[in-house]
């Protein structure tokens, strides 16, 4: 039966003893009789040291005690156990104490077998060695320790056994004072009676047999009994000599549940067979569940032969999450130190920390575990995913390994394009076996991890449903709610086109100081800008007003280097990577002050093909009202139709998208261009009046997509077919004689211009 390991013992002075001389080992801290717990993380942030994950306060009786570091040291060292209570993180060392006294205080006048009970990783070697410490400071225990892993079979057990035992009483430097002359003595006869035992062999219910033939003769003499001293005697001498021991041998024997079943039984039939000399206690350090299990038999049920060896037991208390919260979060701390990493939002982490992460954890060995594996899953992983997802991921990946693994082949439902709301009872059959299988690996963690991890599929768990203006915010966060950004932690690899967040994180810190958002948008790749711009709209949403400009101007000077038009059945017009952020800036803005913003940007903007971008996300629709008045866009339109007409040739040839400039300039007026002029003129009108349209069939992927010519407004800009034919062959001539440059868009152009003009016009689909 378990003894009460709290409250008085009949011993205190002993209690009292191994108490204050533990304090004094630990320099620096104090330690008050009642128990503390360390409590839950209140706050988080980041700095440029490195990442501090933690920031506890006394609340509810929980608190660390005396604002005490934690030495989180030993749990960046793999699996080793601690050894000292300064690397006591779980505050067990009160119980190690406890039980150094009772195994003090307990009756060994015919030996005394106690066992240290608990679950692999749970913690019963750090215990262990604790209480060893403990028994290390009385002046009248000897502590001996013995590892069954040295052995090697049933053959070398017993000598192994008594050869160790014998071996550390012979440590004068490890002896105590008041034992050394009777543990020498001891260990002298420990010596003889192991070589006695050398060539025999125990076994169940006849003690002891002989070994082989060649043992025969030696072993037959000393089991019945003749020589000088037999076995018998030998053990008779042995036990008066124990029993007049000025003190106690304590034999701690570890790891027992890691051997064979054969072993363990072994190990026991040892320990029984010599668990009644005097003043040895045995302790007897396993998994209950697995030795009672290896010691089973059709004769004997292995608890009842554990009753029948072991006096006393302490099974080690299960960790609450109370204790684990410090550990892991002062842990990971030192653990990230000094490697950069993804966002930490501090108002996630404690929800994700003691929700999801903390109740994953039950053993400090699992807690190593995890610790070790964190870095490497950081580091690889950089800037590119939210610090607290990672963490979170990387707890369910140590943890729950077979849930993890399902996460490449779910993540379309995990983290769907495009959310909807629908009810949560609606689900096919695929996201219905994905909910079962999921739910069942997971022990009742998964909603958890979908809820806070990855809520758009909350609504698969009876959760609540997310629209899709979550996925920006999700993107900005780089959380693995996001599907681009889940794709990033499953494979490790950034997709083509997708740019690093550090370049974003520049941008966007670059927001309101025009100068130094050019600068940095200078060094961003052209195959990524595309990208960069387009994930910079969260960040300008909150904008402040003074900011807008700036940024505007900045951005709008961007245009000449994406690309302009869809590439897509759905896909938006290149162009929209600018826009977009400026569209969401310029929204931060109202009134006059909006008005006046516009007409600022507008004249600043040195292509007229961006002052008519800047018109589509400023002026009114029919039915639709616009970011600046109707007035103000008539000037601004009117004002860029005086640009184009004072504009020369060799202008107008670099601007990308002349015909709509041109069409958009005369929406309240006469035509502004002349049907004669320049070649180089004709040519950009001609190119920019090319237009792709893209098809696609009813239940096909492929998108076909057919160029097709702008006729009616190329004939409208110049007055009719005819002044159009002039212009063409104006062109044509210009191009035989090498004046203008044929390129491959040119080419196109002219290629459906002569098929439109002999009357042909594209099917409509």
């Amino acid at each position: 039966m378990p003894v009460a390991l709290f409250g008085p013992t009949a011993n205190p002075a002993i209690h009292a003893g191994i108490t204050s001389q533990r304090r004094k080992a630990q320099t620096g801290r104090s330690h008050p009789g009642d128990a503390c717990t360390a409590g839950l993380p209140v706050a988080a942030s980041l700095s440029q040291d490195g990442v501090t994950l933690a920031c506890f306060e006394a609340k509810d009786g929980w608190g660390m005690t005396d604002n005490a570091p934690i030495n989180i040291g030993s749990l960046l060292n793999g699996d080793d156990p601690i050894d000292d209570a300064s690397q006591d993180l779980l505050q067990r060392t009160e119980l190690a104490d406890a039980f150094a006294v009772e195994i003090c205080r307990t009756s060994a006048k015919h030996g005394a077998v106690v066992a240290l009970t608990g679950k692999w990783g749970s913690g019963k070697t750090s215990l262990a060695n604790l209480t060893c410490r403990a028994l290390d400071r009385v002046h009248d225990v000897q502590v001996v320790e013995f590892n069954p892993w040295f052995f090697s079979g049933t053959d070398q057990l017993m000598r192994f056994f008594f050869d160790e035992l014998a071996g550390q009483l012979r440590d004068g430097r490890r002896l105590k004072n008041k034992l050394k002359g009777a543990g020498r003595t001891v260990a002298e006869r420990l010596g003889k009676y192991s070589a006695a035992l050398s060539p025999l062999k125990f076994v169940p219910g006849a003690g002891v047999v002989l070994e082989g033939a060649s043992a025969v003769a030696a072993g037959t003499s000393k089991l019945l009994g003749e020589g000088p001293e037999t076995i018998h005697e030998q053990r008779a001498e042995l036990t008066e000599l124990l029993g007049k021991l000025p003190g106690r041998i304590v034999v701690f024997i570890d790891d027992i549940d890691r051997l064979s079943q054969q072993e363990i039984r072994d190990l026991f039939r040892l320990v029984r067979l010599t668990g009644s000399f005097p003043n040895i206690v045995y302790v007897l350090c396993f998994d209950r569940e697995v030795v009672e299990t290896a010691l089973t038999d059709e004769a004997v049920k292995g608890s009842a032969y554990l009753e029948k060896i072991v006096k006393m037991s302490v099974e080690v208390p299960p960790l609450p999450s109370q204790a684990l919260s410090p550990v892991i979060a002062e842990g990971l701390t030192q653990a990230l130190d000094g490697i950069q990493s993804g966002p930490l939002h501090a108002s996630r982490w404690p929800d994700v920390l003691v929700q999801l992460i903390l109740p994953m954890f039950s053993t400090i060995r699992d807690v190593k575990r995890y610790l070790t594996s964190v870095p490497l899953a950081v580091r690889s992983l950089g800037t590119e995913v939210n610090l607290v997802d990672v963490l979170a991921l990387e707890a369910l990946r140590v943890r729950f390994p077979a849930a993890h693994a399902m996460l490449p082949a779910a993540a379309d439902l995990l983290t769907p394009a495009k959310t909807r709301y629908q009810a949560g009872t609606d689900r096919t059959a695929r996201e219905g076996a994905f909910v079962e299988e999921f739910t069942g690996l997971l022990n009742g963690h998964a909603q958890p991890v979908i809820r806070l991890l990855f809520p758009a599929a909350d609504r698969l768990f009876g959760g609540q449903n997310y629209s899709s203006d979550w996925i920006q915010t999700w993107e900005q966060d780089r959380r693995v709610a996001c599907s681009t950004v889940l794709d990033f932690y499953l494979h490790r690899r950034l997709p083509a086109g997708r740019a690093p967040a550090e370049y974003v994180d520049q941008v966007a810190d670059c927001i309101g100081d025009e100068s130094a958002l050019d600068e940095v948008l200078g060094q961003v790749p052209d195959a990524l800008l595309d990208d960069t711009l387009k994930r910079l709209v969260p960040y300008c949403r909150d904008a402040p007003g003074g900011s807008v400009l700036p940024t505007a101007a900045a951005l709008m000077r961007q245009l000449p280097r994406v690309r302009l038009g869809s590439t897509g059945m759905y896909s938006p017009g290149g162009e929209w990577a600018v826009l977009s952020p400026v569209g969401v800036l310029l929204r931060n803005l109202s009134g006059d002050v909006a008005d006046h913003t516009v007409r600022s940007l507008f004249s600043g903007i040195p292509s007229l093909y961006g002052k008519v971008f800047l018109l589509d996300i400023a002026a009114g629709r029919p039915g639709k009202q616009g970011l600046i008045p109707d007035e103000s866009a008539r000037l601004l339109r009117q004002e860029l139709a005086s640009q184009l007409r004072t504009a020369g040739p060799e202008d107008l040839a670099d601007e990308r998208m002349l015909l709509r400039t041109v069409l958009v300039a005369a929406a309240d007026g006469p035509p502004v261009l002349e049907p004669a002029f320049d070649a180089r003129v004709v040519a950009r009108l001609l190119e920019s009046g090319v237009a792709p349209v893209h098809s696609q069939t009813m239940g096909s992927v492929a998108v076909r997509t057919e160029k097709q010519l702008r006729w009616d407004s190329l004939v409208s800009v110049y007055g009719g077919e005819a002044h159009l034919a002039e212009a063409v062959a104006l062109l044509q001539r210009c191009l035989q004689e090498g004046t203008v440059e044929l390129n491959e868009d040119l080419a196109a152009a002219l290629a459906l211009y002569e098929k439109y003009a002999t009357g042909w016009r594209p099917e409509e689909f």
